[in-house]
């Protein structure tokens, strides 16, 4: 009998530990304070934490529960998640919530290989929009719509 019953969750554990290592890595520098009087480090600290402890409870499960033995990374969809996620960081500030939504929906539909046009285009449309409504228009967040020049 193996003492890993879930090689799957070992693995996802191991990736939310690290995570949750170079997150707090990140923010450590920051100043934590109190329940009272948060500090700008308080609410990242807690959900390095959070993640931490997810890691572990997941990484704890893999010893009880069985689980299907490890399979292949799909690198497609892992290479277009990324890649539309970074797009969307470059761009947000350089080229405004116009361009960089799009582009993150665009690239993260080509993940999916069944993903039609249309639905691209309705959904790169209606995100863009809602997105701009309230991130821009009701709460007044400083992100630029676009960004000339």
């Amino acid at each position: 009998m193996r003492a890993i019953k879930n090689p799957n969750d070992i693995l996802f554990a191991a990736t939310l530990l690290l995570m949750a290592g170079l997150l707090y890595w990140q923010i450590s520098s920051l100043r934590i304070g109190t329940i009272l009087r948060m500090g700008p480090g308080y609410m990242p600290t807690a959900l390095c934490g959070l993640i931490a402890l997810a890691g572990l409870g997941i990484l704890l499960r893999s010893f009880f529960l069985g689980g299907d033995r490890l399979h292949s990374w799909p690198i497609r969809p892992l290479v277009f998640l990324f890649a539309g996620l970074l797009s969307f960081g470059l761009l947000v500030e350089r080229a405004g919530l116009l361009v960089a939504m799009p582009a993150l929906v665009v690239l993260v539909s080509l993940a999916d290989r069944d993903s039609s046009k249309g639905e691209i285009l309705a959904l790169a449309i209606g995100l863009t929009v809602f997105s701009a409504g309230v991130f821009v228009f009701a709460l007044r967040l400083p992100i630029p719509l676009w960004v000339m020049g």
